[in-house]
């Protein structure tokens, strides 16, 4: 199976893969698991576990910044971080998608609240 175990993708980058108008569970298609950010949205965990599909929503607390930059990478680490240290057997279970999705939105919180400091040329 050439799928990937676990799928990332913005809002946008989710609604091109399904098509307009497909629900967000046809992302399942192209492997068991997604994790579909959302920007201060939060995000929508995607996961088939023992044969049912599952959905649900991470929500996020609102962090005004004035800079995303590196905040999808963010994400995408911590909940790597969370999915990849668990058995083999165990992700593809909704409790650790959740677990995994919440440790991303640590990050990006991280991200979003750290100082920028500018690169200074010359």
């Amino acid at each position: 199976d050439a799928r990937p175990d676990l799928l990332f993708a913005t809002a946008a980058e989710a609604q091109a893969l399904v098509g307009r108008g497909r629900p967000l569970e046809d992302l399942l298609s192209f492997g068991p698991a997604a994790l579909v950010k959302r920007g201060p949205a939060g995000a929508v965990v995607l996961v088939e576990d023992a044969g049912e599909r599952q959905r649900f929503e991470v929500p996020v607390t609102r962090i005004e910044a004035g800079d995303t930059t590196g905040a999808g990478d963010a994400f995408d680490a911590g909940a790597l971080l969370v999915w990849a240290s668990a058995p083999a057997a165990d992700r593809r279970r909704s409790a650790l998608l959740r677990r995994a999705a919440l440790a991303g939105q640590r990050a990006a919180g991280r991200q979003l609240r750290a100082p920028r400091s500018e690169l200074l040329i010359g």
